[in-house]
């Protein structure tokens, strides 16, 4: 009696979670519609003409560091991304560039920054490059964080000794490869100057793709990077507050991913950002969050930046760089316990925020890993375990009706296979087969969340519940390399 509780119990549980992911499958379509909408309205403004409208004064007073991390990337990442960053509409004259580069690499880079430097010196407000020393006790290697730390700080020494004030500076931290439509820093500038307590936000793109290598790349790697899009673009328009029920305090709850902006003195406040920890930009915010008691926010504009999906100098080597990538996001987690023991200790820190932060970090670190896994397997796993099961009323009805639920989940790729090439563009003279296969890439998507969304992030969990740490101070740096014919 006790074994069919148990069923009963189990198969409630696997009913639960396909009416949650039936209603957030309608949901992701709906968000994926009205932010299209909004990129559509959003650069169709001049951001720049309405900054000289409203608030040209205090733009005059701003200023911009562009922190470009490097470790082996070759010119022909260098000179695209610099290239899209001198086009920006606020002017590049606005803008300095620090180069973080890594002692390992350094005769390299610095031939590249000489080359870069003469192309676009004078374009550029500055230009300077620092050298992250290799081999600094507690740092993480293989991540962009501790030479960001490094380079952002020693610039910031600089800046103090020549007496600047942080606050007139928007720092800029994202990986080689993003390249920015032309109006992101305007767009990004005019919310700086328009909303309250700017200074307590970070600013970044909602529709972050991976436009620049798409078409390239291997199918299941372009099928994760196009959802991982749609992703961040419905979490913009649907989740990025939590509002605590019998209150009407939102608390801001989209997190930093790759790419933001943030005010150079609030960053210096928050400490930076920590080397031994693998993922710095989730790392960043969930601190931020820690240290301000949940009062800091996101704000995000909807002016599209170019990425490059994980790419190697062959289909094998792409899969594999793909997969040790993800096992480093899967470390992501470590800010899961982190800042739970933060703000569990402070005990200033009001208890509803607490409650809808942890509410957040359990459905993104957990929840949605293992959704997938339970309804693609759960009831057969049921069967093996409980042979007794197998024929119960249940067994046989149960899949019928989830088959019906699948259906109607599955009719949803359609509208977001039409969202996704509006985002990013078919390339010309393809063949009709060509479409159709397009669409069938959507069937990858699940595939990928069953091995490389869910396998290299149950291993990153394991070692770090067995206390692997040691043995995960180096991670794999995401080679920049285009895929040979």
């Amino acid at each position: 009696m006790a074994l069919m509780g148990w069923n009963t119990a189990f198969v409630i549980y696997v009913a639960y979670l396909v009416a949650y992911w039936t209603v957030r499958s309608a949901k992701f379509v709906y968000g994926i519609l009205v932010g299209l909408k909004r990129v559509r309205r959003e650069t169709a403004i001049d951001w720049r003409q309405k900054i000289k409208n409203e608030k040209e004064e205090e733009f005059k007073k701003l200023k911009f560091v562009y922190i470009f991390p490097v470790y082996a990337e070759n010119l022909d990442i260098w000179e695209p991304s610099f290239g899209a960053w001198a086009n920006s509409d606020v002017g590049a004259d606005k803008i300095d560039v620090v180069v973080a580069m890594e002692e390992g690499k350094q005769e390299l880079q610095e031939k590249n920054f000489r080359i870069i430097q003469e192309k676009y010196g004078e374009r550029f407000n500055s230009m300077q490059y620092y050298v992250h020393p290799a081999g600094i006790p507690g740092e993480i290697a293989g991540v962009k964080g501790g030479n960001i730390n490094w380079a952002t700080r020693s610039y910031v020494e600089e800046l103090e000794e020549k007496g600047e004030d942080l606050g007139e500076y928007l720092l800029i931290t994202c990986d080689s490869d993003l390249r920015p439509h032309p109006k992101y820093l305007s767009a990004v500038t005019y919310k700086y100057l328009t909303v309250e307590e700017p200074k307590m936000r970070f600013y970044t793109s909602a529709l972050h793709t991976f436009n620049n290598n798409i078409w390239r790349v291997a199918p299941i790697i372009r099928s994760q990077s196009a959802m991982l899009t749609l992703v961040i673009l419905h979490d913009w328009v649907i989740e990025k507050t939590k509002r605590f029920f019998w209150s009407d305090e939102e608390v801001y709850v989209r997190d930093s991913f790759s790419s933001y902006i943030v005010n150079l003195q609030t960053l210096k406040d928050l400490q930076f950002w920590d080397p031994e920890i693998a993922n710095d930009d989730t790392a960043f915010f969930w601190n931020a969050l820690a240290r301000t008691k949940g009062k800091f926010k996101s704000q995000e504009v909807y002016i599209p930046t170019y990425n490059d999906a994980v790419e190697n100098k062959n289909l094998w080597e792409s899969h594999k760089s793909f997969y040790k990538q993800q096992h480093r996001w899967g470390w992501g987690i470590i800010t899961l316990p982190i800042s739970a023991a933060a703000m569990i200790e402070d005990k200033e820190f009001p208890l509803k925020r607490k409650f809808m932060l942890f509410q957040r970090m359990f459905e993104t670190q957990i929840w949605y890993l293992t959704i997938v896994f339970v309804l693609t397997f759960g009831l057969k796993i049921m069967g093996w375990l409980n042979p007794e099961y197998q024929f119960s009323a249940i067994s046989h009805n149960l899949p019928k009706l989830l088959s019906y639920i699948f259906t109607f989940i599955t009719l949803t790729n359609i509208p977001i296979v039409f969202a996704r090439r509006q985002i990013t563009k078919v390339p010309e003279g393809w063949k009709w087969w060509r479409h159709l296969l397009d669409f069938a890439e959507t069937v990858l998507i699940t595939v990928n969340m069953l091995t490389f969304g869910f396998i290299p992030y149950l291993q990153a969990m394991t070692e770090m519940m067995l206390g692997r740490t040691d043995s995960n101070r180096n991670f794999y740096i995401t080679e920049k390399v285009k895929m040979k014919k």
